[in-house]
């Protein structure tokens, strides 16, 4: 009678049985060295993710800007991670515009070598799609520091005034100037001009083709301008040649407020201001209100005169 089928197989496993036993041996310890030798880690940090778009649109509000990345190989491929540059590159061409959300795999990672991610982190990254534009914004400056005590910047040019910015449609519209790197002004007393000055940009704008990333500026630092308030100043009346008559002015007397250098104003005596107004054109026994009219020592400038018009009558 012949051998049933699992009789066959019983005594076909129980042939040569020294030979597959070690056949299996083999087979084991071969998968135990082989997994040793490619089940290395590695973790690198700060992995840049970039964001693939189609021609005419911008990536805005994205806050994940690296991952970091576990890395499984042999020490050989983890060593060639060393060689070029790892990136995560997201393919977003084709999407749509608004907010996204996008899946992270070891597909999008870009690195030399066969090591194998195994793990990222953040698992994924959310961004808004936009349109891209353009935008011509004035350009001011920044400062720190302050210039020495009675100076005081008074004036601040920048050339170019204005530059042309590239990016985001709605991100440009929220973008009313662009600002300098800070400019030191600590202790300084004289004007002075400022090269090559950097601008400070965002990572979702970016400056037009043919527009220099940076700027000269102009200051203007000039002795910190004061007031001063004299009151009680007396008005007198200059009167056509030959007039005859009494000058009645109400009321009689002003309180001026000079504005100048500090140095200028402390200076100025009450007894060296001189208020008057203009009547020639008086003829007698008519009124008229007249503007109040102020010589000034050099350098100083009337800021406010109370009353600044008089009512005068020549009787």
């Amino acid at each position: 009678m012949a051998d049933s089928l699992s009789q066959r197989i019983m005594r076909a496993a129980l042939n040569n049985k020294g030979l597959k036993l070690a056949a299996v041996l083999l087979a084991l310890v071969s998968w135990y060295v082989i997994h040793a030798n490619i089940s290395h880690e590695r973790l690198l940090r700060d992995v840049p993710v970039t964001i693939r778009t189609d021609e005419g649109w911008a990536v805005r509000d994205a806050p994940v800007k690296n991952v970091n990345i576990q890395f499984r190989g042999s020490l050989d491929d983890l060593r060639l991670l060393e060689q070029a540059p790892v990136r995560v590159e997201v393919d977003a061409r084709k999407m749509s515009s608004g907010l996204r959300q996008v899946r992270l795999t070891a597909a999008q990672v870009q690195a030399a070598g066969a090591a194998r991610p195994v793990y990222l982190d953040p698992p994924s990254l959310m961004f808004v799609l936009d349109q891209q534009s353009e935008k011509w914004v004035p350009v001011e400056a920044d400062f720190q520091g302050s210039p020495l005590q009675e100076y005081e910047k008074t004036r601040v040019i920048c050339e170019p005034a204005q530059v042309l910015l590239h990016g985001p449609l709605r991100r440009l519209q929220e973008i009313e100037a662009v600002h300098t790197l800070p400019i030191d002004l600590e202790a300084r007393s004289r004007p002075f001009r400022k090269t090559h000055v950097a601008l400070a940009l965002s990572s979702e704008t970016w400056l037009a083709n043919g527009t220099a990333s940076n700027v000269n500026v102009d200051v203007t630092i000039e002795e910190r301008v004061a007031t001063r308030m004299f009151q009680d100043v007396p008005v007198n009346a200059l009167l056509a040649v030959g007039a005859r008559g009494e000058i009645m002015m109400r009321p009689a007397q002003v309180n001026l407020t000079l504005r100048g250098r500090s140095e200028l104003l402390g200076h100025v005596r009450h007894e060296d201001l001189r208020a008057y107004v203009d009547g020639t054109a008086l003829v007698p026994g008519a009124a008229a209100t007249l503007p109040v009219r102020v010589f000034l020592p050099n350098g100083l400038e009337i800021a406010a005169i109370e009353p600044a018009n008089l009512k005068v009558q020549l009787k």
